[in-house]
Formats: structure tokens, C-alpha cells, sequence
């Protein structure tokens, strides 16, 4: 495709667009000025004539239109249905077009409609009686943003007016934002709003004379820092002491706690002196703002340092968090020094809530160390009793191994002991095994239902197949006709089987459960190295391990690592450990081996190709949809996608037309239209993934039927599409 054929569709859809918003059919008129401003035409006189629709849809819509596309040569007509128009849907999507258009004509009745209704302008009186809503409300309301967003000065005192109207509205936000944008000439009036009795109204004035700036809005903020309440003065501290230093001393000493750390983040204060401040400041969270200042990129190799001694007191404090915060820092910058606590600290039992929270601050801490030591202490956390604090240690071991600029921590430790996390062998369990969840041929099998090739039953043939108990289902089904329950849909005896074959899973208090703790660190390591290049071969070893859950997560994170890393194993390695996973009875993990196909991106493999075809036609939506993608790559045809334009899941076949627009897009449109006019509520893009000629060909095919006048019924929907394909200028560059 040129940009001649480009610019060429896009001139024939406006001037048909154009034609169609003429229509003697209001809804062809209606989306025929939706197109128009989905293609950005506003140049097209009809979004100017469409102000005169006899349909109040149209006419809002056309007004909405002609401000975002900045039609100035609009503005009398807009002004004009403004005035006169009866609908307020269409006046309240007028004033917001006279705002971006900035039309001096309006100001005048954008000033009236903020205080009333106005004896010139005209309203649908039966309507505020049928809706029981003024119309005149939300207009007020953007009457006021659009002066504000005008700058007209002159609006003021109307806004004020409205604002200290008692019985109207609330109105001190928007008010407020409008005034804000007006600037400056609205100081004294936002000066007033300070003294109000509505703190919130307060509030908002204060932030609005900050965002204004300059002397007079200055001098009102420098009156509020002695104001009683807390949340004035942090305003106006916040707007005055980044060019006052002597403001920055006196908020230093105020009772709020966050005007002291807002001071105290422009104080310029040397790390001695910040430290100083943070062991005499009773302030929780001032100590902690002051702990996050701290430098972190060089350890603390003694005692002497004054890091040591402001954290080892704060670490010993009475602030709970402040003291976690503390001893973290100091696991991360000085081990050696507090192994002593460490040691202890991690040899808590699993009732120890406070335990816990400081745990959890040290690898917090751990994870941005400088220090080779940082892994040791993490690889401790790891058997932390506490879940939390176990799968944070876990991942931040991963964080450190892939992290290209820590080569200082000891990253191949921390690499070995991931490894040794997924390798680890689980004791056995005395609880009941937990269920294997069965495929849906073996579900089906187990049932007793014949599934063979040509057998009389179907996977939805009878509740006694689905339920896998004649007895039960018969039992049910006497139950349900005394209670007279409609019979199950189609979908519900679908969802009904795929319920019973997963069983649910139990849910367990991991904190007080040692072997369950274990086990989910090991899933946790084994899913982190897909993360970690070096893996693979690991990787595949854990995804022939006997346990189903195990292999499964071995799988998906090899895809991770092939998809981040490229393929470290060789090409038979691969095949085998694939075809292994996908001869499994377990489905999540064949599905993680077919996606690990995928990802591999291996040249055609013979042996694989009939188990992908049987999924293509028998396996649930993930299998057909992976399997139509590797196929088609292998093929190099669309054969296999077009076969599933059809199929009976929405996503299956949204797939297949999506990979038909990428493979074959002068296909494209005679297939995705007819589909798109049997599913009117889904959206042409969906299918096109940026696809320029796929766009071409459905334009033409849309262009095509749009002429067609025996196709009218169908025009709504086809205009539509048409727009939301052209819509974005990109798609077809």
C-alpha cells in the first residue's frame, strides 16, 4: 500500500460519511457524524448543517464533534442552538465547543447560564417535568469550567454569586478551578474563599492561590502559615519554601509532621545534620522520611560511623516501624555488626507478628544491598516461618541475579540457591493426595461416556455423564422437576462439566504450615528462574519431575526463558521435553508445553504436527488457539486459521481472523466483514492488529457494501466499522 491508496480511502469514506449524514434515516445520519469525527473531517460542511438535524442525537453529536476538531467557522451556528436549541443534551455539548473554540460571542450567555437560566435562551420546559432533572445543573456546570477554561475575567463575579448561592449547588471544586485558570485578576476573590467557614473550601482556595503564584497571592499565603489549622499551614509552606530559606527553619519547628519532612526535604542539610534532627524529632514518620535519605551505597564498616549510631538507636526505639526500618538498614549496610540480632531475629517462631514486620523490612533492605553479604542474609529469610517474608527473600534473590549492574553482590550464590530452592525434594505428605485434574477426554472416559471416534454419546450427552453418577444425576433430576428449575443451557451443561473436572482447591494457613511453606517457596524459585539466563537446562531437568504442579511451573518458566533469553537447550532437547508435555494427561501443564512451542520458534517438526491438528479440532480454546498460531507458522498458509473462522468459541475465531489479517490480508476483508455484521457488537480493530493492507482490503470490502442500497440495513453497523478503522491515521500509514 502508498499513501495514495491511503489518502484515497480516506477521501472516498469522508465525502460517503458526508453523503450519508443527509440520510432520511436518523440512524444512518446519526453514526454517519460519529465517522466524520472518528476520521477527524472537519472540514466537511456537514458537521455544520448536522446542528440543524431534526434528531437531538444528531445535533449533540455534531456539536461535540465541531469543538474537538476545532471548527471555528461553527461557532454562530453553535452559539445560535445555544441560544434556541430546546434539548439540553445539545446546549450542554454547545458550551463545551464554545470553550475550545473559544468563541468571545458566547461569554455573555456562559456568564447568564452560571447564574440561571436566562430569559433569552430557550429550554424544554416538558422535559424538566418528564426527567425531573434541570438540564440547567450540569450546563451550570460547565458554563463555569468553559469560562474558566476561556480566561474571562469578567465571569468572576457571576461565579461567585453561584457559588454562595445557599440553596444551589456545590459548586467550590469546580468553582475554584475555574478561577484558577482565570489567574491572577481572581486572587482577591480567592482570598475571601481562604477565610471561609468551609475548610474544604479553604483548602482548595489556598492550593489555587499557589498554582497562580505572584505578589498579592504571596503575601495571602504568608498569612495562612500562622493559620491554626495544620493542612493550611502545609499548604502554604509547601508554596512559599522553595524560595524562602528562613520559612524552611520555622516549618522545621512546627507540630505537623509532614510540614516538618517538607521542610526538611528542601533544608539542604548535610547527612550529619539530618541525622542530628531525625534521633530529636519525635515524629515517626519524620524518623522515617529521614531513614530513606540516608546514603546507602557505601556499608558501614564500624562503629564510629554516625549511621551506626542514629540507626542502632532508633533500631532499639519505641515506633515500631521506625525501629524495623532502622535494623534493615543496618542488615543491609552493616551484617557483621548486628549478625548477633539477625541471628536471633530469624530463629523466631511463626507466632512472632512483630517479628515479621521487621523481617520483612530487612529484605526489604537486603534487595537494594551493597553489599556480597546481602545474598547469605536473604538465603537465611528464606526459611523465614513467615510466608510473606519467604517469597519477598525469594524474589529478591531474583531481583539481584538478573540485575546486570550489581555484579559486587554475589550473584552466583544467589543463582545457586534459587537452583537449589526448585530442586528441592518435598517430604511426604499424610494428608490426602490432591486430586490430578483429568483432560477432558479422560474426564469424559471416567464418566463412562464412549468417546471414541464415531460413538453415540456426546460431552454433554447426559447429566449422568457430566456428574460421572447415573444415580446422582437422576436423583438431581427429580429434585429439579418438583422444584420446577429450568432445564441448563447449552453454555451451563458446558461450565457445569468444566467444573467438575477440576477439583477445588484448598486453601491453607501457610504461616503455621511448615511442608506447605516449603512448597511454595520451591514454586516460587522454580517460576523466578525463567528469569535467569543460564537456567534452561535446569529448568528442563525440574519439568520431568514425577509431581504434575512441579513440571507444569518447570514449563512456564522455561517459556519465559526462551522468550527473554532465546533457546539454551539444543533443538532435540527441546522436541523432546515438548512432546513429552504435550502427551500429558494433565492440561495446564500440556497447554504451558504448547506455549512453550510457541515460544521456541522451531522449524517445522513432522512428529508434532497431527497432535497439534487433533488440538485444533478437539482441544479447549488456549489449546486451538496456540496450536492454529504454530501451525500457521510452520505451514506458511492461513488454511488452518481460515478453517477456524467459524469455530464456536468467540475467542478461537477472533483469533483466527487476526492471524488471517497478518498472513493473508487480501483475504482479509471477505472475511472479516460478513463476521463482523453477524457480531454488530464487536469492534473491526480487534481483528486488524495494525495490519495496513488488511486495512485497505476491509475499507474496500466496507466501501463496497455502503454503496449497496440493498444493504441498508446493514449501513449502521458497516459505518462504523469503517470509522473506528480509519480512526487511527497510524494504522494505515
Amino acid at each position: 500500500m502508498n499513501m495514495h491508496s491511503d489518502t484515497a480511502l480516506r477521501d472516498e469514506a469522508t465525502g460517503l460519511f458526508s453523503e450519508y449524514a443527509k440520510s432520511e434515516y436518523d440512524v444512518i445520519r446519526l453514526r454517519a457524524i460519529q465517522a466524520l469525527t472518528a476520521i477527524g473531517a472537519g472540514d466537511s460542511p456537514a458537521l455544520v448543517e448536522a446542528l440543524l438535524d431534526d434528531d437531538e442525537d444528531v445535533r449533540q453529536d455534531a456539536a461535540q464533534a465541531l469543538g474537538a476538531l476545532g471548527v471555528h467557522e461553527a461557532a454562530p451556528q453553535l452559539l445560535e442552538n445555544l441560544i434556541h436549541d430546546p434539548c439540553g443534551e445539545v446546549k450542554l455539548a454547545c458550551v463545551t465547543a464554545l470553550a475550545e473554540l473559544k468563541s468571545d460571542d458566547a461569554t455573555p450567555y456562559l456568564r447568564t447560564l452560571v447564574t440561571g437560566r436566562g430569559d433569552e435562551i430557550t429550554w424544554d420546559e416538558d422535559e424538566l417535568h418528564q426527567d425531573e432533572w434541570d438540564d440547567w445543573l450540569d450546563t451550570q456546570i460547565a458554563a463555569i469550567k468553559a469560562l474558566g477554561q476561556m480566561g474571562d475575567a469578567e465571569a468572576i463575579e457571576p461565579i461567585v454569586m453561584a457559588l454562595m448561592d445557599e440553596d444551589g449547588q456545590e459548586l467550590g471544586d469546580v468553582a475554584c478551578e475555574a478561577l484558577g485558570r482565570i489567574g491572577e485578576p481572581s486572587v482577591p476573590t480567592l482570598g475571601v474563599f481562604t477565610l471561609s467557614s468551609n475548610r474544604r473550601l479553604r483548602h482548595r482556595a489556598l492550593r489555587t492561590l499557589a498554582s497562580i503564584g505572584g505578589t498579592e497571592a504571596e503575601a495571602i499565603l504568608r498569612k495562612a502559615v500562622t493559620d491554626k489549622d495544620g493542612a493550611v499551614r502545609l499548604i502554604a509552606y509547601q508554596a512559599l519554601m522553595p524560595k524562602d530559606a528562613a520559612l524552611v527553619d520555622q516549618a522545621l519547628t512546627d507540630a505537623v509532621e509532614d510540614i516538618r519532612i517538607a521542610a526538611l526535604n528542601l533544608s539542604g542539610f548535610s547527612e550529619p545534620e539530618l541525622l542530628d534532627r531525625m534521633m530529636r524529632d519525635p515524629g515517626a514518620k519524620v524518623q522515617l522520611a529521614l531513614i530513606q535519605r540516608l546514603d546507602r551505597s557505601q556499608p558501614i564498616v564500624d562503629q564510629e560511623d554516625l549511621r551506626w549510631q542514629v540507626l542502632d538507636f532508633l533500631a532499639t526505639g519505641q515506633q515500631p516501624e521506625v525501629s524495623a526500618q532502622a535494623l534493615g538498614l543496618l542488615a543491609a549496610l552493616a551484617p557483621e555488626l548486628v549478625a548477633d540480632r539477625l541471628n536471633a531475629l530469624f530463629s523466631v517462631d511463626a507466632d512472632d507478628l512483630k517479628a515479621e514486620r521487621i523481617q520483612w523490612a530487612i529484605v526489604d533492605a537486603l534487595a537494594t544491598s551493597p553489599l556480597r553479604e546481602a545474598a547469605e542474609w536473604l538465603q537465611r529469610a528464606c526459611r523465614s516461618p513467615f510466608r510473606s517474608v519467604r517469597l519477598k527473600a525469594v524474589a529478591s534473590l531474583a531481583m539481584i541475579v538478573t540485575d546486570a549492574d550489581r555484579p559486587h553482590v554475589n550473584q552466583q550464590q544467589g543463582r545457586e540457591l534459587l537452583l537449589s530452592f526448585a530442586l528441592a525434594p518435598m517430604t511426604d505428605s499424610e494428608e490426602e493426595p490432591i486430586e490430578t485434574p483429568q483432560t477432558d477426554i479422560a474426564a469424559l472416559e471416567a464418566a463412562g461416556l464412549d468417546v471414541s471416534e464415531g460413538g453415540e454419546n456426546g460431552p454433554t450427552s447426559s447429566l449422568g455423564a457430566i456428574l460421572g453418577h447415573d444415580a446422582i444425576a437422576a436423583e438431581m433430576t427429580q429434585e429439579a422437576e418438583e422444584d420446577e428449575v429450568q432445564p441448563l443451557s447449552p453454555r451451563e451443561q458446558a461450565l457445569l462439566a468444566k467444573a467438575t473436572r477440576h477439583p477445588k482447591r484448598r486453601r491453607v494457613a501457610l504461616d503455621d504450615d511448615a511442608e506447605a511453606l516449603e512448597r511454595e517457596t520451591r514454586m516460587s524459585a522454580i517460576r523466578l528462574l525463567g528469569e535467569v539466563a543460564g537456567m534452561q537446562v535446569m529448568l528442563a531437568q525440574i519439568a520431568k519431575d514425577p509431581e504434575t504442579e512441579v513440571a507444569q511451573q518447570a514449563f512456564a518458566a522455561l517459556g519465559v526463558a526462551v522468550a527473554r533469553h532465546g533457546a539454551e537447550l539444543d533443538e532435540s532437547q527441546l522436541v523432546d521435553l515438548i512432546t513429552q508435555g504435550l502427551s500429558h494427561t494433565d492440561s495446564a501443564l500440556s497447554l504451558q508445553a504448547l506455549k512453550l512451542l510457541q515460544q521456541a520458534d522451531l522449524p517445522p517438526q513432522d512428529a508434532l504436527r497431527g497432535k497439534l491438528r487433533a488440538m485444533v479440532k478437539t482441544g479447549d480454546t488456549p489449546f486451538r488457539i496456540d496450536a492454529m498460531h504454530i501451525l500457521t507458522r510452520w505451514d506458511g498458509t492461513p488454511d488452518v486459521a481460515r478453517s477456524l473462522l467459524d469455530d464456536v468459541s468467540a475467542p478461537v475465531r477472533q483469533s483466527a481472523m487476526r492471524l488471517l489479517s497478518e498472513t493473508a490480508p487480501d483475504q482479509a476483508g471477505a472475511t472479516i466483514v460478513p463476521f463482523l455484521l453477524a457480531n454488530p457488537e464487536q469492534r473491526i480493530v480487534t481483528y486488524v492488529n495494525d495490519s495496513a493492507p488488511a486495512v485497505v482490503t476491509i475499507g474496500r470490502e466496507l466501501l463496497t457494501g455502503l454503496r449497496d442500497e440493498d444493504r441498508r440495513a446493514q449501513w449502521p453497523v458497516m459505518i462504523s466499522a469503517l470509522a473506528d478503522l480509519l480512526g487511527n491515521p497510524s494504522r494505515v500509514a
